[in-house]
């Protein structure tokens, strides 16, 4: 690793913030588009799609709702008087600028039109598309074995892949045999850093800045392998994730919105003989014999009938050292029915203190091999996808605004179920809460029929579009949301419970089990002049920087920096956060589970627990008092209750301990 770069890209010239706020344009757009809805349905389901195409619109158009992780393009502010007609953006303005893929561009009309088709031809379509994978995996595979002959130049012609694999994100495709790679040479890199205190130079992809995330990105024939061997990092959690078997039914680019990834989490991988796996309970966190082989069949087909076990959930638990996954991704509809690379995610949560990104062990090596055993790399340019995935940019200011009466204190948390379906869940439960003509029935039941048209995603699709974990997100992970208003002078308080998690950042020699193995909490926005609707990361506490008492209670305080109470002190049993500059925010949490080891029954907000029909906003049988509202639900004494004081009465409580049960309930 040493010598490795990370791009830092000279911070943007950006435009100051508009005036006009941001949920208000929010919700009075929201309230046309549900009107629309509205009249959709009375008019049938047919009929109801070109309101849906409105509504895909705010996918497109993310710089209109409050962040959540992902991946888009910036856009221009939107303002409130806009007609619907227009909505201000072209269908074309949308694209994955940020992310690693480059799918073709399409007006939304298309989108609709194309995965209406798509739905319409059956079994028809499937055929063709899996057709269309072999015809592609056949040249691929004759033009590798030409080149191990010395019948055919390294670098693949341009014409071989499809440009949705070949373009200049991931460009310049070349054989070459393993040993003349290196890993640095195959992985980008999201590193783990620490937050600027000044807010200017902010990681924008949605990230935890605790976790270091790796992308393999490649491309391979039906039927080979992917082959990758390292050694275990010095982490709290270490996983690989493949993107899932190519099935036309349940599209998978590597993008939001998608199908979930198919994981290999750290506990199931057998270390090699005389080696140790330190992430198990009880083994040796220090072990210096740490190496590991682990290997992916590259495959067409469904994700869970080609991985039974690993992707049962919602423990995804399989022993062995082998999953099956894809060759190369398909985008659906939504990218026009193109091919992408395949990704291979390594993530790596929490490296123990001065161990570097990777937890002090090397990138992991890799190789792809044929069906006859035969030995390659394809390595590919992917340094501009590098680059504007590490891109960092200024928060910027908004004034300080007080809460809407939506985000007041009976709100609670909403349960994420995909990335994209939570942007328009929050921006929808901001419309129905503010207007009592609009039923919020006719919207959940446009996302609904959205996210099954586009993606096979819902609580009623096959699996795995049904599973809670969606692309790009940790299927560990548990995530709760909400969206957040500082006034001027005031302060949040969050008060609940912590389960318990092993110790691990200070060197511990041995891991241990728990009732979660990370939890932490992180603050998203849209950054300077609400550009990037990408989740900018403003601040982020993990569990072991949360102050707790003997009962494993916590008090954290948010405020920003002038506004800091006096008594907000580790002393006094209270975790300080500073918000940054920014009214407007949402705190996502991430809650993480390998079963049997690091769970706890009854309260973990897994999809066994919150189902999808009953905790997404958009669920058939949503059930609010579950984790909707501000007060201890499903997840008991776990359940983050948020408060809401001036900077005056928090100070009034003293300069003493203070526990949850001393915050006085917002009102």
């Amino acid at each position: 690793m040493a010598g490795r770069r990370f791009p830092l890209p000279a911070r943007e010239k950006t435009a100051r913030p508009t005036r006009e706020p941001f949920i208000t344009r929010m919700v009075e757009r929201g309230a046309r588009e549900a009107r629309d809805a509205d009249r959709g349905r009375r008019r049938g389901r047919e009929g109801g799609f070109s309101t849906a195409t409105a509504l895909l619109l705010s996918l497109s158009l993310c710089s209109l709702l409050l962040s959540q992780p992902g991946c888009g393009r910036q856009a221009e502010p939107q303002t409130a008087e806009t007609p619907d007609e227009t909505l201000a953006y072209p269908a074309s303005e949308y694209t994955d600028y940020w992310s690693h893929t480059e799918l073709p561009e399409m007006t939304n009309e298309e989108r609709i039109d194309l995965a209406k088709s798509n739905r319409a031809r059956g079994e028809r379509f499937v055929d063709e598309i899996n057709g269309r994978a072999r015809e592609l995996s056949g040249k691929l595979e004759d033009y590798i074995r030409r080149w191990l002959r010395g019948e055919a130049p390294a670098r693949l012609p341009e014409e071989l892949l499809p440009e949705c694999i070949d373009n200049p994100k991931t460009k310049d495709w070349t054989l070459v045999r393993p040993e003349e790679v290196s890993p640095e040479e195959q992985w980008l890199l999201i590193p783990s850093h620490d937050i600027d205190p000044d807010f200017r130079e902010c990681y924008m992809l949605g990230t935890d800045p605790h976790v270091t995330y790796g992308k393999l990105i490649f491309v391979a024939p039906i039927g080979s392998r992917l082959l990758v061997e390292g050694d275990f990092p010095h982490a709290r959690f270490f996983e690989f994730e493949i993107l899932p078997p190519l099935d036309p039914r349940h599209p998978a680019s590597g993008t939001m919105g998608e199908t979930p990834e198919v994981p290999l989490v750290d506990v199931d991988i057998d270390p090699d003989p005389g080696n140790v796996n330190p992430f198990r309970v009880g083994a040796d966190r220090k072990a210096a014999n740490r190496h590991y082989h682990v290997s992916f069949d590259l495959q067409l087909g469904n994700a869970v009938t080609l991985n039974p076990e690993a992707m049962k959930v919602p423990a995804y638990r399989a022993p062995g050292n082998s999953r099956v996954g894809g060759p190369f991704g398909f985008a659906g509809a939504w990218g026009n029915n193109a091919f992408t690379p395949s990704l291979l995610w390594m993530r790596i949560y929490a490296p123990d203190k001065g161990s570097g990104v990777l937890g002090g062990v090397p990138l992991p090596r890799a190789t792809l091999q044929l069906s006859t055993s035969e030995r390659f790399w394809l390595r590919c340019d992917f340094s501009l996808a590098e680059e504007r995935n590490n891109t960092r940019v200024p928060a910027g200011y908004e004034a300080p605004c007080e809460p809407l009466p939506a985000l007041g204190p009976q709100h609670g948390w909403f349960k994420i179920f995909g990335l994209v379906q939570i942007r328009l869940e929050n921006r929808h439960y901001l419309t129905t809460s503010s207007r009592d003509d609009l039923s919020p029935e006719a919207l959940r039941e446009r996302i609904r029929l959205l996210f099954t048209l586009l993606f096979n995603r819902g609580e009623n699709a096959d699996p795995p579009g049904n599973f809670e974990g969606s692309a790009t997100t940790c299927k560990y992970n548990h995530y709760l949301t909400r969206m957040f208003q500082l006034g001027a002078g005031k302060v949040y308080v969050l008060t609940g419970k912590m389960p318990t998690f092993p110790m691990t950042r200070n060197g511990e020699p041995h891991m241990s089990g728990g009732e979660v193995r990370y939890w932490s909490i992180s603050q998203y926005g849209l950054g300077e002049g609400d550009r990037y609707e990408t989740a900018v990361n403003y601040n982020s506490l993990m569990d072991d920087e949360i102050v707790l008492n003997e009962d494993d209670e916590y008090v954290i305080v948010y405020s920003r920096a002038e506004d800091r109470p006096a008594n907000a002190t580790p002393e006094n049993g209270v975790t300080w956060c500073d918000w940054g500059t920014r009214s407007r925010q949402t705190l996502t949490i991430r809650w993480m589970s390998v079963m049997p080891d690091w769970y706890l029954p009854g309260y973990t907000p897994d999809e066994s627990n919150l189902p999808w029909a009953e905790t997404a906003w958009s669920g058939t049988r949503y059930e609010e008092s579950l984790v909707g509202l501000n007060q201890p639900g499903a997840m008991g004494p776990y359940h983050p209750v948020i408060h809401y004081l001036s900077v005056e009465e928090f100070e009034a409580l003293g300069d003493r301990e203070l526990r949850p049960q001393d915050i006085p309930t917002w009102r």
